[in-house]
């Protein structure tokens, strides 16, 4: 009876260490695989950031490549030759292998197909070019006077900034601001000044009257009203 007894405890002991044996490599596992998601997910995370450098701003087609912007070529696998560079006040940038390339005045479809063309040339066969705009050249009108908040509005790289939305840009006319007495001093490409007068409030008010489209350095001038 004893013996049986003894048999039996030491089956039960037996058993208990196996399952216990199982469960700590079934945790093991577990953990092994859940590590292994892990790395699976920093690695697509980090693949995902190392992209980051190429993504660019999105632009129109028609977008016109100025000195100052700053443009990410892309060559597929070649990661040696990748490089983020700003256009320089002489409209070119130097890429690796092919040296000083003039983009300025290109559009970026046009920029991209030459580079792809100078690389294919002589370095590479059937090159994979990305050229993507990453940063504009700032281009800024000046608001003064009686106005919300006088200062400086950008103009949209892909796009004309009319008076309207320059104004509600420095949260509009102030109470004692002259919306019908607004002038527009702008430098001509010949570098001649000239200043214009416009009625702002026949614009907002008039449904048939046309808005004003502002120019790179342009400075609006809000007077106060004459009481």
């Amino acid at each position: 009876m004893k013996q049986s007894s003894l048999l039996s405890f030491l089956l039960i002991l037996i058993s208990a260490t196996l399952l216990h044996a199982q469960e700590s490599g079934g945790s093991d596992g577990g953990s092994s695989s859940s590590s292994g998601s892990d790395s699976s997910s920093y690695g697509s995370g980090s693949s995902s950031s190392g992209g980051g450098a190429g993504v660019g701003i999105v632009v129109g087609e028609n977008y016109v490549l100025k000195p100052s912007d700053v443009i990410s070529v892309t060559v597929y696998q070649e990661e040696d030759l990748d490089k983020s560079v700003r256009i320089e006040g002489d409209g070119s940038v130097a890429l690796a292998l092919i040296g000083k390339v003039k983009l300025a005045g290109m559009t970026v479809a046009e920029a991209q197909s030459l580079v792809t063309d100078l690389y294919n040339r002589d370095y590479l066969v059937d090159p994979q070019i990305s050229l993507l705009v990453v940063q504009f050249s700032p281009k800024i009108v000046h608001i003064l006077g009686s106005v919300g908040s006088p200062g400086q509005v950008a103009i949209p790289p892909d796009r004309d900034l009319t008076l309207t939305e320059a104004i509600a840009g420095v949260r509009g006319v102030s109470r004692l601001g002259n919306p019908k007495k607004i002038t527009i001093k702008r430098i001509d490409e010949d570098g001649r000044a000239r200043q214009m007068e416009v009625n702002f409030s026949s614009i907002i008010q008039d449904p048939n009257a046309k808005d004003i489209i502002l120019k790179e350095g342009d400075t609006i001038w809000v007077p106060e009203r004459v009481f």
